[in-house]
Parts: structure tokens; sequence; C-alpha cells
């Protein structure tokens, strides 16, 4: 805007700013960090040996035997597939274990609570291709321990475990389904159990012949007139007792533990006796 009277304004002109060089961006050193500890691989935690059990005798005699060989399966077995044995030895505590799953967890009855078991019995049978050596094993659990109880009540045994020398004839008679899934149905077995043979009585020996006892030397009269002398006392003979008879030499035992490696007459008759009638 002008006034009148005064001249007229003209634009000022901009000032110049002295030269300035552009300025060169610092170089900025980076902030150093704590660096972390060094981390060092921990060695695994050794855990303290358990101690070791208390032996004793009975322990060491009731342990199971380990040459009973295989166990009895009736996978792809038929419906009536038999086995027969013969109890191999005495049953100890050691054949009585507690019963795992497939995947070993110990396993125990539902409402109870209590643990089952199962009874391993060594048996003696005839060769074959899944018994080579003529020794097999039969676990005993569930139904079978019921049915094996009834065939020993029926054989006359009303307690204690299956003999040693007892004859046992094994069928499988059916197959129940289980409501556990991904397990097997359970097999039904039927069981025949024959008590060991007694071993015959010992034959009477010849009769002993009792030696005739001699008579003794008559006594001399005295000559007429004479008193004959008291004399001493005339000593009978003692009876000779009579010979003991000698007993015959009983068969030895196996040693416990392992069954025999061949089979006795007595027992070689008893498994065909089985065998037969199981035909």
């Amino acid at each position: 805007m002008t006034y009148p009277g005064y001249p007229p304004s003209y634009p000022t002109p901009p000032v110049q700013q002295p030269y300035a060089p552009p300025v060169q961006p610092q170089y900025v050193q980076p902030q150093q960090y704590a660096q972390p500890p060094q981390q060092y691989a921990q060695q695994p935690y050794a855990a303290p040996a358990p101690p070791l059990a208390t032996g004793s005798i009975d322990g060491f005699y009731s342990q199971p035997s380990t040459s009973s060989g295989p166990s009895l399966s009736w996978k792809d077995k038929p419906i009536r597939h038999t086995y027969w044995g013969i109890v191999a030895r005495t049953i100890v505590a050691g054949d009585i274990q507690q019963e795992t799953d497939p995947h070993g967890v110990p396993q125990f009855h539902r409402v109870s609570r209590q643990p089952k078991f199962v009874m391993w019995i060594p048996l003696i049978v005839e060769p074959s291709v899944d018994f080579p050596d003529g020794r097999a094993v039969w676990p005993v659990k569930g139904q079978a321990r019921d049915e094996l109880a009834r065939a020993m009540a029926e054989a006359g045994v009303t307690e204690g475990p299956p003999e040693a020398g007892a004859g046992l004839t094994i069928t499988l008679v059916a197959r129940r389904p289980v409501r556990t899934p991904g397990f097997n149905p359970a097999n039904q077995v039927q069981v025949k159990y024959v008590r060991p043979q007694q071993p015959p009585a010992a034959p009477p020996g010849p009769p002993v012949q009792q030696p005739a006892q001699q008579p003794l030397p008559a006594q001399q009269p005295a000559p007429p007139g004479l008193q004959q002398p008291p004399g001493p006392p005339v000593q009978q003979p003692a009876p000779q007792p009579l010979p003991a008879q000698q007993p015959l030499p009983a068969q030895q035992p196996a040693p416990p533990g392992l069954p025999p490696t061949e089979l006795t007459p007595e027992q070689a008759a008893l498994l065909a006796q089985l065998t037969g009638q199981a035909r």
C-alpha cells in the first residue's frame, strides 16, 4: 500500500546467507550391549543305585525256573485244539507273578483293587515244532484258574497247586469277547486232571528159613548110691533175630527246578494215556 507524498517503495532485497558447507552425518558408535552369560551343557543327574535286596535260602529256592520252554499259545488255533502235558516239578512261590498288560503295566481287579496273579505251570510235552525240547509252560489265569480248580477237585485234590507228575489235558472250547477295547477275545478252556501214579509196592521177598533149634544133650544119670553134685545151670541159646528185608532202591527224583530230559516209564505211560483219551 502506498501513501501520497511518499516516494514509491521498492522491495527489500533478500539477505544473502553466507555459504555453509553441508553437514556430514557423524558416525554414531553402536551401543555396546552386555553379552548374555554363556550356557554350559548340564551334566545328566546320576540317580543313586538302589540298595541290594537281602536274600534267604527260601527266597533262593523259590525262584522261578528259566528253562521251562515256550508258553502254550492259542493264537490261530481252532476250537477243540488240545495240549497234553505232565507237571514237570513242584510249583514254588516264584511261579506266581502279577499279571501285566502288553505294555508291562501291572493289572488289578476293578472292584477290590487287588493285584491279578498268574501261575506259570512247567510241563513236559511231546516234542514238536512248537516245543522242540519237549518242555512248555502254561500261564493260568482268569477262567483257566477256575477250570483247573474244578478239575483238581474232581480228581480229589481240594487245595494247593497242581502236583508234580500230574497229567493235564487242556482243550480250547470257546472264545468270549471282552469289554476292554483293543484286547483280544478271552480263551475258554476245559481241563482234565489226572493225579500222579503212586509207585508200586515192593514185591514180597523169599521166606526166611528159621534155623532148627539143636536139642540139648541128655544128662547122664548118676550111679546108684552116689549123689549127683549140683552142676551149673544150663544156658538156653538166645533166639537169633531174623534178617531184615532190604528195601528196593527207590528211583531218584529229578533236581528241583529242572524237568527230566527223558520221560520215565511211568510218565511215558501217563502221557500216552492222556493222548489216547483226548483223541
